[in-house]
């Protein structure tokens, strides 16, 4: 594998504890920023291609969408990461962390604000990671009908491999869980999520903040990627797109980049959807952070009493 970091000069030295993790596992190439066309030559041959840019620039004008394409008409996956100078070690430190886990995908939470459609969405996406029986790893229940933010917030920083959330969002983050920000996250000491996906609209746009969501939370040490949406999104595709992905979690997939490649279909290119991190972040979690999950009280409507 390999992987191309295009950043600044400047940027080499707080990003340097994510890039000993990927020098320890595969070729690293750093190149200088550059447009479109730049950075898809950049990429031949690479499995993920990270982009750190001047930080007026928004997810949306950034990179096209999740992938590149690379001179052999390769799809390379990309992620975005707005240049915070010092402040990039954070996320570094952040990331390092999760690149130095090892084992299957998991644990997943399952997210969701508590309206039908939603709990019906999650429903599914639980349903089909159960399909050919108990998957390889745990699969937490935690919508909003089931949890408090409170207690949600404890869960994600336990240290999780993927965190999926169906419901209504916006730039500044989830509508479910009585309004989620980046701050209920990143203010909260402990292990950071793998990915977490917000299967929603528009959070990782800028509109009206200083920085989206999906850049929020991972530029502050709560996630080694996040993957959200940079306009409006279709309802059919996010299904399908998380039936996909559900799919190649199943299948043993324990990266961000390749689990996104095999689970999107050819019109994913043209998504709303981007990656902000780490392109090739593991979905792995801790030990520990699964054992801790597993206690959290999350019960059915129906059990709670």
């Amino acid at each position: 594998m390999s992987f191309v970091l295009a950043a600044p000069r400047a940027a080499l030295g707080p990003l340097r504890p994510l890039l000993r993790e990927h020098e320890r596992l595969r070729e690293v190439r750093v190149v200088a920023p550059g447009p479109v066309e730049a950075l898809c030559e950049a990429a031949a041959d690479a499995d993920g291609l990270l982009l750190v840019g001047d930080r007026r620039r928004a997810p949306r004008t950034a990179l096209p969408g999740p992938f590149l394409v690379d001179p052999s008409g390769r799809a390379v996956p990309a992620g975005w990461l707005p240049d915070l100078g010092s402040g990039l070690e954070v996320f570094a430190k952040a990331a390092a962390r999760v690149q130095r886990r090892s084992g299957p995908p998991g644990p997943l939470a399952v997210l969701g604000q508590w309206e039908p459609r939603y709990v019906q969405l999650a429903g599914r996406l639980e349903a089909n990671l159960r399909r050919g029986g108990e998957p390889p790893f745990p699969v937490l229940r935690w919508t909003s009908e089931r949890i408090t933010r409170s207690d949600l917030v404890d869960g994600l920083r336990l240290g999780l491999g993927v965190g999926i959330y169906f419901g209504h969002g916006r730039p500044s983050g989830w509508a479910g869980y009585h309004g989620l920000r980046a701050r209920h996250l990143v203010d909260v000491a402990g292990e950071p999520l793998g990915v977490l996906f917000s299967v929603t609209c528009l959070t990782a746009n800028r509109h009206r903040v200083g920085l989206s969501f999906s850049e929020a939370i991972v530029t502050g040490g709560a996630a080694a990627a996040a993957v959200g949406a940079v306009d409006l999104v279709s309802h059919v595709d996010n299904m399908r797109w998380m039936l996909g992905l559900a799919d190649a979690l199943c299948s043993g997939e324990s990266r961000l980049g390749p689990a996104l490649l095999a689970a999107a279909p050819r019109s994913m290119s043209q998504t709303p959807y981007r990656i902000v991190g780490d392109p090739l972040a593991l979905l792995a979690g801790t030990a520990e952070g699964a054992r801790r999950a597993e206690r959290i009280f999350a019960p059915a409507p129906e059990l709670a009493a």
